[in-house]
């Protein structure tokens, strides 16, 4: 896979419903390996602003993390069979955030990596959603 590549991010949120709240982000990025992690980083756009996150995700088939800076900053690991506590902190103030990872799998085919983690999502100690997030990220076309 090259280093330049695009990347999508969807993410599905299920809230005491069959039908879930799905959201996408399609960004170009740049794309990793060393050893057995591989590295995810792109910019993330602040809806209504000129403002962007930086984003870095760092995964293998046991974890994921993701790093957010700029407007809003967070850091969160996601590690499989363990529930995890963050601060999300963004320009109107700062949520606890817990995650409980069930599920990490990834796939790096010649010309993408698809990468799978599903989650319980907790918001100020309290249970919000069941979470199943898909990434995708293919070569860049020149």
């Amino acid at each position: 896979m090259n280093k330049d590549v695009l990347i999508s991010i969807k993410g599905l949120h299920f809230q005491n419903t069959a039908d879930g709240d799905n959201v996408e982000v399609i960004s170009p990025g740049q794309y990793y390996q060393r050893g057995d992690m591989r590295y995810l980083v792109y910019d993330e756009p602040i809806e209504g602003s000129d403002a962007v996150t930086k984003n870095m995700i760092k995964f293998n088939d046991s974890m994921m993390s993701l790093t957010k800076k700029g407007p809003i900053t967070t850091s969160m690991l996601f590690g499989l069979g363990e529930k995890n506590l963050t601060n999300y902190n963004t320009p109107f103030g700062s949520l606890v955030i817990g995650l409980d990872t069930k599920h990490i799998s990834f796939e790096e085919q010649n010309d993408a990596l698809l990468l799978n983690v599903k989650y319980t999502l907790d918001v100020n100690y309290e249970f919000l959603a069941d979470c199943d997030i898909h990434i995708e990220a293919r070569n860049a076309t020149n």
